[in-house]
């Protein structure tokens, strides 16, 4: 027997309605459901009609009557009464599949008797189903590949979908791959099949390209601290493939899978370089070795921030705004401000000179954060207060209107750390719990599952957090113990677990002795206790600074710096402060947004101009920067179209110099 309900009950239910309405103008005695009629017993004037629904939706059944007034009603389930049920009109729970062929009637009385109505039946329709699962395919290079599901179940649509995203126009239960090329070797395909009853999602299956082994992700050259892992990773393209890890010429026994890590690096390690083979039936590979730098380092985490600031991560230069935390606490200001982004109860044009956040009176911030068009306030008391944009819930306030003024978040403790994605939000509890909000299309959210929350909701799995970040579609969280957990978007590896297929759930990134954790773009970055800074994700730009060889995405955590105190990241850029106080950078340079006086492209990190004692850094949209320095003023270079820049000597075009903001200190 099948199922499902939606499209009609609603419908019918409204024409009775109508008709209840006719009817009772027509008839002044009416008392909700009749007129006196001549002898005053109740009478049956519309029978109950029969019902389809679909399972887990509810039907609705109705009865018209006359007599005397007042008629009372009580529905029948199957000739037992229904508790509650003593109106006219009666709708069921959800339907499960128990329902079918349930028989509902209605019993009419008032003081001179009662009337029973006949007896209506419910038939359920089944939800979505699948009877036949798709099959994996393995196909030659340049060859299409076609899945196939069969379903059960009445008004059927389909969503096949590629390494858990959905394929546009993929919705018909079989889908045909474009011409493979090798980059399509070991994606995982699933559909979803679903009705007004329910969704059934298939089990996975992979698409095999065959081919001759290939690297597509070579393994990096780094630096680590001496005790701390070295995890080294490749990404080989040909189908059916095996990997072994050499040290040097030597196999390393068990060093099989694309991620290899020496659990303890030592000086002795200094100069080592690490491969790996790549082999299938059509022939190996071996990628280019990377060499292991061991550094002797002391414990020496990132001093605290006195003051901080945060850059809007919107990809369009038009919105692109700012926000300072002075030392006193205080809330700072500029730029785009078309959606209220800058916290002070306006909606304007850009502004070009800082001005204050309205927070609650006598309220001072210990963290800010900035997403596209939205930003978050950690204030002193563990409260969080939201701002900007809220097309996806971002703001965490229950529905999606935007705010033009900070206002609070309910969340179930006191917070201690707060992170802005592009369209999704975070923050850490005091008892190390972590919760998000906001878009989940990629799973941001980190709970498993597709839907937007625009309340906050618990992420699973994760305890004894005390520090998050947030990129475009990613998450990151920090715990107590130094290891780093990440879930969302991971086209270019920055969960860091070796894969580039995005994770509705936390996955360790398997950095570890982390003391200040950064996201951004689609880019991930962890400085350690030694001030070691390791980095993961994309590359497209070089902003890796691992050197114009290397142009891909790196999946693992991998040591590019060494006395760092602060990093920032856009999609096209990295910023860097230093222990010396100097500010490096490198990737895409366009608007001059590394600082270095130039608009050349730089795929190692190159010292800004003219910045010493830098203390902390802020990477805005893909275009601008903005650094601290120890005397608490403020340099912005890069772009100026929105006035992000807040200096109003410089044109929209901006600057490839860091200058100063005007006027504007945020340490006493």
């Amino acid at each position: 027997m099948t199922t499902t309900l939606t499209v009609q009950a609603r419908p019918r239910a409204m024409a009775l309605y109508r008709w209840l309405g006719v009817f009772m103008i027509a008839c002044s005695g009416f008392m909700l459901a009749g007129c006196d009629n001549a002898l005053g017993k109740p009478r049956i004037i519309q029978q109950p009609q029969d019902r389809e629904a679909f399972v887990t939706q509810p039907a609705t059944f109705a009865v018209a009557a006359e007599g005397a007034s007042p008629l009372t009603f009580q529905w029948r389930k199957d000739s037992t009464d229904i508790p509650g049920a003593t109106g006219p009109i009666y709708t069921t729970p959800a339907t499960t599949v128990d329902d079918a062929g349930a028989r509902y009637s209605v019993v009419v009385s008032n003081g001179k008797g009662s009337a029973t109505s006949n007896e209506a039946s419910l038939t359920i329709r089944a939800a979505a189903a699948i009877v036949t699962q798709p099959a994996s395919q393995t196909v030659a290079l340049g060859a299409t590949a076609a899945f196939t599901v069969v379903g059960s179940g009445d008004l059927l649509s389909y969503q096949w979908r590629r390494n858990d995203i959905d394929i546009a126009g993929a919705t018909s239960a079989t889908y045909t791959t474009a011409a493979t090329v090798a980059r399509d070797d070991g994606a995982v395909f699933t559909v979803a099949v679903r009705n007004p009853g329910g969704i059934a999602v298939s089990e996975p299956v992979v698409l095999t390209v065959s081919s001759a082994p290939a690297i597509a992700v070579a393994p990096a050259s780094q630096a680590v601290a001496a005790g701390r892992p070295a995890i080294f990773s490749a990404f080989a393209t040909g189908g059916a493939l095996s990997y072994q890890w050499r040290r040097g010429s030597a196999d390393i026994a068990g060093a099989t899978s694309p991620v290899y890590t020496l659990p303890n690096a030592t000086l002795a390690d200094t100069g080592a370089e690490f491969s790996v083979v790549v082999s299938n039936s059509l022939g190996t590979v071996t990628s280019v070795a990377a060499t292991l730098t061991v550094l002797e380092l002391a414990t020496n985490p990132p001093p605290p921030l006195a003051a901080e600031l945060a850059a809007g991560q919107a990809l369009t230069p038009t919105e692109s705004f700012a926000l300072a935390r002075k030392q006193d606490g205080s809330l700072w200001s500029w730029g785009a401000n078309s959606v209220g982004q800058l916290g002070d109860g306006t909606t304007s044009t850009p502004r070009e000179t800082p001005a204050r956040v309205t927070l609650p009176n006598g309220a001072t911030a210990s963290a800010i954060s900035a997403g596209a068009s939205h930003a978050l306030a950690l204030l002193a008391d563990g409260t969080v207060y939201a701002w900007g944009l809220n097309n996806s819930g971002q703001l965490g306030l229950g529905d999606g209107l935007a705010r033009a003024l900070p206002t609070k978040v309910t969340l179930p403790a006191a917070a201690v750390a707060i992170a802005a994605g592009t369209i999704h939000s975070l923050a850490v509890l005091d008892d190390g719990r972590v919760f998000a909000w906001g878009d989940n299309t990629i799973g941001q959210l980190g709970n498993g599952g597709r839907a937007p929350a625009p309340d906050p909701v618990e992420v699973p799995g994760i305890s004894g957090a005390i520090a998050v970040a947030a990129g475009i579609g990613h998450s990151l969280a920090l715990l107590e113990d130094g290891r780093v957990f990440a879930w969302g978007a991971n086209e270019s590896g920055q969960l860091g677990d070796g894969s580039f297929v995005l994770k509705r759930e936390p996955v360790d990134s398997g950095a570890r002795q982390v003391a200040r954790l950064r996201a951004g773009g689609s880019l991930s970055a962890a400085i350690t206790t030694e001030r070691v800074l390791l980095a993961w994700g994309n590359n497209a730009e070089g902003q890796l600074g691992l050197g114009a060889a290397v142009t891909s995405g790196i999946p693992t955590p991998t040591g590019i710096a060494q006395g760092v105190v602060d990093a920032a990241a856009t999609s096209l850029h990295l910023l860097v402060a230093g222990s010396d106080g100097r500010v490096r950078a490198a990737g895409a340079n366009a608007s001059g947004q590394l600082g270095d006086g130039t608009t050349t492209s730089r795929s190692v990190l190159t010292p800004a101009t003219g910045l010493i004692d830098a203390l902390t850094v802020a990477a805005g949209g893909q275009t601008f920067s903005l650094a601290i320095v120890a005397d608490g003023s403020v340099f912005a270079w890069g772009d100026n179209t929105a006035e992000q820049l807040a200096n109003a000597s410089l044109p929209a075009t901006g600057t490839a110099t860091p200058t100063a903001i005007p006027n504007f200190d945020t340490i006493p």
